[in-house]
């Protein structure tokens, strides 16, 4: 990550939305610029309320960094639009997920669900589960499609919060659809293992030959990655995935890992693009 970051923090009446404000006050550096914003669509809340709770929490957070650059605005919708918008100037966008329910999530439009589908830079994701932890480690997926990026985020988050690097990479045959069900054969999971293996060190070189003092470690699981990397919920301040899919519906159809996170995670997780507007330069 960029030494200065330019961090759009998006915040609205939900829990999810104030977790926003709180989890960027654990995160952020007196030398990074923050951005908060509140989306006015049309017949939403009075403008007023919008603006009080910008200005609660330009002086909560301002309370806790004095020395850090905030600014804050009020932007007409449409929501997912303005919240795209945003990552053209940013960094990193921040935004709530609200509810773990899907039926709820296709009635209020599954914002979240298509801010991660479609922005060109990091989007980070505060659950409105989600509590302050002790936890400092980051757990970045390793895919052999997206992990690039992913780890060059992940390793600038590290270095932030001082804490370690745990790259996990999730690994299963693939199976085929029978009548009986869904089946693998037990021969090739050897040999998925063993690709899964190659990937993980490959991971393992590229930091470590870039960032030698980077305090870190490996596991590699056997299991879906969704599943593999929600356990590792425990030990994480953050879990850092790339990114595939390009909408919403592919991520519901195909299998995002991010979707899964999203309804059913507690931890803050940060979806990276594969190509991003800004890269950085850490690795």
């Amino acid at each position: 990550m960029p030494k200065q970051v330019r961090w759009s923090v998006a915040i609205d009446e939900t829990a999810a939305g104030w977790n926003t404000l709180q989890w960027i006050t654990h995160n952020v550096a007196d030398g990074d610029v923050v951005r908060l914003v509140t989306v006015h669509e049309r017949f939403g809340e009075a403008t007023e309320r919008s603006t009080g709770r910008l200005t609660i929490a330009r002086h909560l957070l301002s309370e806790r960094h004095p020395e850090l650059r905030i600014e804050h605005d009020i932007i007409d919708g449409p929501t997912v639009g303005r919240l795209l918008d945003e990552t053209e100037e940013a960094d990193v966008l921040v935004i709530g997920g609200r509810r773990s329910d899907r039926i709820w999530a296709a009635m209020t439009g599954r914002v979240a669900e298509r801010v991660i589908a479609g922005v060109s830079n990091p989007v980070v994701v505060v659950p409105e589960r989600w509590q302050p932890t002790p936890a400092d480690s980051i757990v970045v997926g390793v895919d052999g499609h997206t992990a690039t990026n992913a780890l060059q985020f992940a390793a600038g988050r590290v270095g932030q919060c001082g804490g370690g690097l745990v790259l996990v990479r999730a690994w299963e045959p693939p199976t085929n659809v029978s009548p009986i069900g869904r089946v693998y054969l037990a021969r090739d999971a050897p040999r998925w293992e063993h690709e899964g293996q190659l990937e993980l060190d490959a991971a393992i070189r590229r930091v470590s030959r870039e960032l030698p003092d980077l305090r870190m470690r490996a596991e590699l699981r056997q299991g879906r990655p969704a599943a593999v990397l929600q356990r590792c919920e425990e030990a994480a301040a953050l879990i850092v995935i790339g990114r595939r899919h390009r909408s919403a519906v592919a991520g519901s159809l195909l299998g995002s890992v991010g979707e899964h996170l999203l309804h059913h995670g507690r931890v803050p997780f940060c979806v990276v693009p594969q190509q991003l507007d800004r890269p950085s330069a850490d690795l």
